[in-house]
């Protein structure tokens, strides 16, 4: 498979339809997502949410849904790789829950979905190749 774990991250206000919001990204990742609430900086309550996917099966679906994205993320894959070989990506919330995947860049405000992807690389092997294989 060539990775090992892929973890998301996302935040909703208060104000916000969270259930709608949680169901959407569901939608996204497959798989179930933690919501904890807690109180921001300047008083409203936010809920963050993550979840962690491990099993194969659930990365594979995870990763058609990102099909029209993977020559994106190779292309990229110097900017959004870091030194222990996790690919950093981010989605915007806002088409997700119209059931779209739209990867957007880091400079890019609003609403977004942080995805961390570790890479399962093995003394040998090159991280392109691996990348390559997972993306290619």
């Amino acid at each position: 498979m060539g990775i090992l774990h892929v973890h998301a991250a996302a935040t909703a206000h208060e104000l916000q339809d969270i259930h709608l919001i949680t169901e959407a990204l569901e939608w996204f990742t497959e798989s179930e997502w933690d919501v904890d609430m807690t109180t921001s900086y300047h008083g409203p309550k936010v809920a963050l949410l993550t979840t962690q996917i491990k099993k194969n099966k659930k990365i594979v679906a995870f990763l058609e849904k990102l099909q029209p994205h993977h020559p994106t993320i190779l292309a990229e894959l110097d900017k959004r790789m870091d030194e222990n070989n996790v690919i950093h990506l981010r989605f915007s919330l806002e088409s997700v829950i119209g059931q779209k995947v739209e990867l957007i860049q880091s400079d890019i405000t609003g609403p977004l979905i942080k995805v961390r992807i570790k890479l399962a690389v093995y003394p040998g092997q090159k991280v392109e190749s691996v990348a390559t294989g997972i993306f290619g």
